[in-house]
């Protein structure tokens, strides 16, 4: 036994050195820029026993090893063949050979959670189709059972997936309250399964030819339009069997799916018929081809490259609207109401809209209501708080109806809406700068009271109007017209007064009671403390503070205060906050509190000054910086310890702020100096996600920025800016590694897709901060890469640099380029550094605290003579550079071809030399630091302190 443990004592020793063997070995042999092309990731201490540094490990085995893909489809081959194994969650081997696709995580959802989202999304399909058929169009939805449900025979007896509460939840209320346009496929397709048609084949995750020909019969047949022709179709005019599950199981990469626009099965085109778009999933691709020959055009857009159905999707012109995805993703069906209304509001027929009367709204939690000439004036206490309206007609079977709420413009944070009912499910939607109305569909019931929760932060908002639209198809019922005087009645239009007084008579009156003691009528007061380490962003040099808290006893106006440190300095005396409190609730704001911290708020009554209440947190008025992008963002918060954080810095993520500790040399060395520089707090938002693209191409299952759906991750950052008072003065962007990976993605598709995510995402959810014309977006171009392809990464940083002169107010943050790596991705912990210096430069710069923030750029290129190429600098901040000699990173091409340098060296402070070995042709070009990994080991800097480099560029000359 003792042998058998120091056998085992010794393995674990060799495997936790072999590591630092490999990298000894291949660092003997490695480059001489300081830096690690394909070897093997340099080990630390801190690093051997952390899980991603040994996922990196495998990452080089796997790149280096030239059988190492060929080993593991082995592998996987071996285990489905033999042992009826899936190497993948991904994949569920069932008898027989046939495959599944694993269960599909619904995410932390509990089933009754799924319920209410079902039945949510229900209502939401039913305005939707209210919505396009008061157009004068069609809308037709086709939900796709999956392969279990229609062949649960071969799934085997041991492994049973779980239902999908969500899509029960629906078909259960299409049962009771059917969607016009709602195509049943569950009972269609089990009933050609049994009449001998493959709709599934064993390793196929989608329909096939046959299941989906049956389904475009069932949608034309219903919407009475020319017969299709598939149903039938001979096997080899329709597309081989597909077998993406078996390549998933194995290890290949899955062949994207494209519709099959070519041929017998998808045309010719109707020329009288209707035209239409056709939103869905990988199913409608499939679907495609059989309906094509009814339609005069057919306009496919993929769920994938537009997540969210919206008024993008909605505006392009068509007839009819086709709605087709998988029962099993029926999560990512995103619809955005307010945008679709946006588009059909002024087209809608048959439909009647009725002014809700605000003044009968109640307050029910921690609110107080005034109603005005601007509409309904709410004070509310943060999350807890909700008031109502008054019932309302729900929907019903002749007319379908929703609220329309519209919220003053200056109204941003998210609105949480509900019905009376405790088991109804609740609805969300968070105002941005473009968004101040929420589309509520009311529920089938006879009557709805709606309450309404204004905003997750305490504050005073205002609802301007609120309306019930009622969908009552082409005709729309006579409101029935008020009751007249009758013409005969002589006293029309003359005042009565009454002959005996409506009160009793004075005497029995009922006689006041004596007022009771003083003490008895004191007034209590809790205050809702700010959170602790909370940074209010600045407007200007001050802030508005929401006050908010409860009383008992006397109502009276409250007063507030701002104290700083332990010897409560007053930063800003007593100012009352709120004069007239109502329902044990004050709620107030005190304006123009200046930046700077730490301060703490405290309260008193107006009637009774010796009633006080001291906040114990401490919170701040300071500058709020959000950081997102990728894994290289990320690490600006985890990786180093060199710096000691500045008291003034705090952090935000998940939601919460925190105090940092010494981890992340990017974001301290960013905080600190703008902390240092201005003498105010700063908070840095930390919501970059690794590995997560910009674009849906890009898309390596950590999400992607485009994305807009409710739980993808720029919702989940937007949540966090909310949370953090939905106000931001600057957002850093340091993204693109995942794009490039991809290969597909080029210079044009990103840099339309960052123009959309600054103007048409960030600068409409989120509230400009800064004082500036727009949010200013600071751009971190493209790292190296020491694995990348030089093309698709130079498409990637040529697009970020593109967009600093498209976006307004789009600015370099900082170029990163010529900062060491630490590994296959990263950086190492002292380029964070440098990255988090030149940002908070570029944000002094803008704040006019800094006369530069750039390093030199190209002026001119000259040849000078047959073999001599002067490169002419234009300096921002420096009067020199470096190095003088063997600088490296330029190369001059004829056409693809690189040219031999003999030289590269300093003629003058604002001179560079390229001498040849050879005389170049009549055309050819000079670029610096150019594609994935360039050579910067001599790269040229400024002679300024910060040593700024010189930016890359492309020259072509003749």
């Amino acid at each position: 036994m003792t042998t058998l443990k120091k056998g085992f004592s010794i393995l674990f020793v060799i495997l936790l050195s072999t590591p630092v063997v490999f990298w000894l070995i291949v660092h003997a042999r490695s480059n001489d820029d300081n830096t690690v092309r394909h070897g093997f990731p340099a080990p630390e201490a801190h690093l051997l026993l952390e899980r991603d540094y040994y996922q990196a490990v495998d990452g080089w085995f796997n790149a280096s090893l030239p059988l190492a893909d060929a080993l593991t489809c082995l592998n996987n081959w071996l285990n489905y063949h033999i042992f009826g194994k899936a190497s993948t969650r991904s994949v569920h081997v069932g008898i027989h050979g046939w495959l599944y696709p694993g269960p599909h995580d619904t995410g932390p959802m509990e089933p009754s959670e799924a319920s209410q989202a079902g039945q949510q999304l229900f209502l939401k399909l039913h305005a939707l189709e209210n919505m396009i058929t008061a157009t004068g169009r069609r809308f037709v939805v086709g939900l796709v059972p999956g392969k279990a449900e229609i062949y649960p025979e071969h799934m085997g007896t041991q492994v049973a997936f779980p239902t999908l509460p969500m899509v029960e939840a629906l078909l259960d209320a299409q049962t009771h309250y059917p969607l016009n346009g709602f195509l049943a496929l569950r009972p269609v397709l089990k009933k050609a399964k049994l009449n001998g048609t493959m709709v599934y084949t064993r390793r196929s995750r989608l329909w096939e030819c046959a299941g989906a020909a049956v389904a475009a019969d069932q949608l034309l047949t219903r919407q009475e339009l020319t017969q299709t022709r598939t149903a039938s179709l001979p096997a080899e005019i329709c597309p081989p069997a597909d077998d993406d599950l078996y390549r998933l199981l194995i290890g290949r990469e899955n062949i994207p799916v494209r519709a099959d626009t070519a041929g017998c099965t998808s045309g010719p085109h109707a020329v009288n018929g209707p035209t239409a778009i056709l939103y869905g999933d990988d199913n409608s691709n499939r679907l495609l081809p059989h309906i094509t020959h009814a339609f005069n055009a057919i306009s496919l857009i993929h769920i994938r490259e537009a997540p969210v159905l919206d008024r993008n999707v909605l505006n392009l012109q068509s007839d009819m609207f086709l709605l087709v995805v998988g029962e099993a993703h029926l999560d990512t069906l995103h619809i955005n109401l307010e945008s679709i209304y946006d588009v059909v509001g002024q087209r809608l027929q048959g439909v009647a809209t009725r002014t809700i009367p605000l003044a009968q709204s109640l307050p029910r939690v921690q609110t107080a209501l005034e109603y005005g000439s601007d509409g309904l004036r709410i004070r509310s206490g943060g999350v807890p708080a909700f008031f109502s309206l008054p019932a309302v007609d729900g929907s019903a079977a002749d007319a379908f109806r929703m609220v329309r709420l519209t919220f003053s413009e200056s109204h941003q944070d998210r609105v949480r809406v509900k019905t009376a009912r405790q088991s109804a499910p609740a609805m969300e939607k968070t105002l941005g700068r473009d968004s101040r109305i929420v589309l509520v569909p009311l529920p089938f019931q006879k009557s709805v009271s709606l309450w309404i929760n204004p905003g997750h932060h305490p504050g005073v908002f205002t609802l301007e109007k609120a309306d019930l639209i009622s969908f009552y198809g082409k005709q729309v019922p006579v409101a029935p017209t008020p009751a007249t005087t009758p013409p005969d009645d002589i006293y029309s239009g003359i005042q009565i007064e009454p002959l005996e007084p409506s009160g009793p008579p004075a005497a029995l009156a009922p006689i006041e009671a004596p007022p009771g003691h003083p003490v008895e009528a004191l007034p209590e007061l809790t205050l809702a403390d700010l959170p602790p380490g909370r940074i209010i962003q600045r407007q200007g040099k001050s802030a508005d503070v929401v006050v908010t808290g409860t009383y008992t006893g006397a109502a009276g106006p409250v007063e507030a205060r701002v104290v700083q440190g332990m010897q409560e300095t007053v930063i800003v005396p007593w100012t009352v906050v709120d004069d007239a409190p109502e329902n044990g609730l004050f709620t107030g704001i005190l304006k123009h509190v200046p930046q700077g911290g730490w301060y703490r708020l405290q309260i008193r009554s107006g009637i009774a000054p010796w009633v006080l209440e001291k906040g114990t947190n401490p919170w701040g008025v300071g500058m709020l910086i959000a950081c997102i992008g990728q894994s290289n963002m990320r690490e600006w918060f985890y990786t180093g310890k060199a710096h000691r954080p500045s008291p003034q810095v705090r952090l935000h993520r998940d939601g919460q702020w925190q105090i940092p500790d010494r981890s992340g040399n990017g974001a301290l060395a960013l905080g600190n100096r703008l902390a240092t520089s201005l003498k105010i707090p700063v908070g840095l938002l930390d919501y970059a996600v690794n590995g997560s693209g910009l674009t849906a191409k890009a898309d390596w299952g950590k999400g992607f920025w485009r994305d807009t759906g409710p739980e993808s991750i720029y919702s989940r950052f937007i949540d966090g800016v909310l949370q953090a008072g939905g106000v931001v003065e600057y957002v850093v962007w340091m993204q693109g590694e995942a794009d490039a990976a991809k290969g597909s993605v080029s210079r044009e598709e990103y840099r339309a897709a960052l123009e959309g995510l600054v103007d048409d995402q960030l600068r409409m959810d989120i509230h400009n901060g800064s004082g500036r014309s727009r949010l200013p977006f600071l751009m971190i171009p493209l790292v190296r890469r020491p694995t990348g392809r030089d093309l698709t990464c130079q498409w990637i940083r040529d697009a970020q640099m593109d967009v600093l002169t498209s976006i307004e107010e789009c600015h370099l943050a900082g170029l990163s380029i010529d900062l060491e790596n630490h590994g296959r991705q990263h950086l190492a912990p002292s380029a964070y550094t440098v990255l988090g210096d030149r940002t908070a430069g570029t944000i002094l710069y803008l704040l006019d605290k800094a006369p530069y923030h750039r390093g030199p750029s190209v002026a001119a290129v000259t040849r000078v003579s047959d073999r001599i190429v002067d490169i002419g600098l234009a300096h921002r901040g420096g009067t020199d550079f470096t190095p003088w000699t063997q600088i490296s990173g330029f190369e001059v091409l004829s056409g693809k071809t690189r040219l031999v340098i003999d030289t590269v060296t300093r003629t003058n402070g604002n001179t560079i030399r390229i001498r040849l070995t050879e005389p170049p042709p009549r055309h050819f070009s000079v670029r610096y630091l150019y594609g994935a990994h360039p050579d910067t080991t001599h790269a040229v800097h400024d002679n300024t302190s910060r040593r700024l480099p010189l930016e890359p560029f492309v020259q072509y000359l003749k």
